[in-house]
């Protein structure tokens, strides 16, 4: 529908480098188009006013646009989603990929510093951990591999918050060895 404008690498760097704004992403990444009411249902620890202000600077920043509206007692409800050129592959679009996964590796590495300064920090209690499993696979296993996992998450990642249910940060990388 509208987006605001073209995003530049370095542009979309400085506006990454918010937990925030990139949880907002990642969640529109891997749940579809959403409205501001659907991300913060999903992510209930961000403040509300927090949350539309960030999702403001993701908009104006051309990193998300407006992919529908409709009205909803007397106020327009927009619909967001990824800008297309976060998911382009091509010259400085391709970039923005490198941003966000040097970003994501920075917000794991934040999120483990974090969580060992608290006093009550219990690993086993939490089921926190990091595992670095070397394995020999050829492209086609690896592709297998990758495939079966995805069909897990599916499985889960749509969960709507509950009482018993937590936010848990699984991240697979794959690094040549």
């Amino acid at each position: 529908m509208s987006r605001k404008k073209a995003i530049s690498a370095s542009d979309a760097q400085k506006l990454m480098l918010n937990q925030v704004r990139h949880r907002i992403l990642q969640y529109i990444h891997h749940h579809g188009n959403m409205t501001v009411r659907e991300i913060g249902n999903a992510l209930s620890d961000i403040p509300q006013a927090t949350l539309y202000r960030q999702i403001k600077l993701l908009y104006d920043g051309g990193l998300i646009c407006v992919c529908g509206q409709r009205q909803v007692r007397g106020t327009l409800e927009h619909t967001y989603g990824l800008a297309a050129e976060l998911d382009s592959t091509s010259g400085d679009e391709a970039k923005l990929s490198d941003v966000g996964a040097q970003f994501t590796l920075l917000g794991i590495a934040q999120d483990f510093a974090d969580y060992y300064t608290d006093e009550d920090a219990d690993a086993d209690r939490d089921l926190y951990s990091i595992q670095s499993i070397p394995m020999m696979m050829s492209d086609e296993e690896f592709a297998g591999y990758i495939e079966q996992i995805e069909k897990l998450t599916k499985r889960y990642v749509h969960n709507a918050p509950g009482s018993d249910r937590r936010v848990r940060r699984v991240t697979l990388i794959s690094s040549p060895a």
